[in-house]
């Protein structure tokens, strides 16, 4: 098993506010479906964002308060295994695994991000802060 993982913060539960004007190009960059952002543009999916209260006595006007994690976890199933030693003396294709473990079922940090921000416990902007590095 190989795990990684990146900590995202979480917004404030007094001051977070919905997000007025989704860019919903930009959730398809992030890889939300052509479902969910359907639900957005129905406002059946609120996503948030941090709120601007300089006066908030919870988060003193950060718009966050806390972080929690967000996970990859690349199983090492029979497909994988086989994979790997089959590549034992050439390069590995890095790609091909990804893909045979989305396949299984692994979600990736931005799948993970994705879900937080769907349940409103982070914002657009920081699950791109986060995962800047990984897409």
């Amino acid at each position: 098993l190989v795990v990684a993982q990146r900590l995202i913060r979480k917004l404030c539960g007094e001051c977070k506010r919905p997000v007025e004007d989704p860019d919903l190009v930009l959730l398809k960059n992030l890889g939300f479906t052509e479902e969910e952002r359907a639900q957005v543009a129905s406002g059946e999916l609120v996503l948030y964002e941090e709120g601007e209260d300089d006066g908030c006595s919870r988060c003193r006007g950060l718009g966050y308060k806390g972080r929690r994690a967000v996970a990859e976890a690349l199983y090492f199933s029979r497909r994988i295994r086989h994979m790997v030693a089959d590549a034992a003396e050439e390069k590995l294709d890095e790609m091909a695994v990804k893909a045979a473990a989305q396949e299984e079922g692994m979600l990736t940090l931005q799948d993970s991000a994705r879900t937080v921000v769907k349940a409103g416990e982070s914002s657009v902007r920081e699950m791109m802060r986060v995962i800047s590095t990984d897409t």
